[in-house]
């Protein structure tokens, strides 16, 4: 409740109000949640400052499929040593090119655990994105 005082949990979203304000009720879905975002209005969302898509699906300006770029990101997590700068190098190989001809690159997300730190110069000397994950990257699921 806005007012501090606790109700009980079973009592929230079960189609009555049980809190003065209402506010037991007013997240329940998306319908009826008041921190919703309004309705995009594609008579004043326009581009190119802002695109309506109910789905998320229609591409902007009505551009053909065909037209439009595609980007696809790759990403690889934590340290790269003498475990896995084979595999990197197998598949940054040059043989797969970006449609403008270039070589695809990624970004690693480096942590500073078991790193060895004449690879990743050696990576980001071949164009990559390096990128400090952590230093302190803790892989304990506590």
């Amino acid at each position: 409740r806005g007012d501090g005082i606790c109700i009980e949990r079973g009592l929230f979203c079960n189609g009555e109000k049980d809190c003065t304000d209402g506010s037991d009720e007013n997240s329940c879905d998306i319908d009826n949640d008041p921190n919703r975002a309004p309705p995009c209005d594609p008579t004043v969302c326009v581009l190119p400052d802002c695109f309506c898509s109910e789905d998320g699906t229609t591409i902007p300006g009505d551009i053909p499929a065909k037209d439009v770029p595609q980007m696809i990101t790759i990403t690889f997590d934590d340290a790269i040593n003498n475990n896995n700068i084979e595999l990197y190098k197998e598949i940054f190989n040059g043989n797969r090119k970006n449609p403008n001809g270039c070589d695809i690159k990624t970004t690693f997300f480096v942590s500073h655990k078991y790193t060895n730190y004449s690879a990743v110069q050696e990576m980001h000397r071949k164009g990559h994105e390096i990128a400090v994950h952590s230093i302190t990257h803790n892989d304990d699921e506590r």
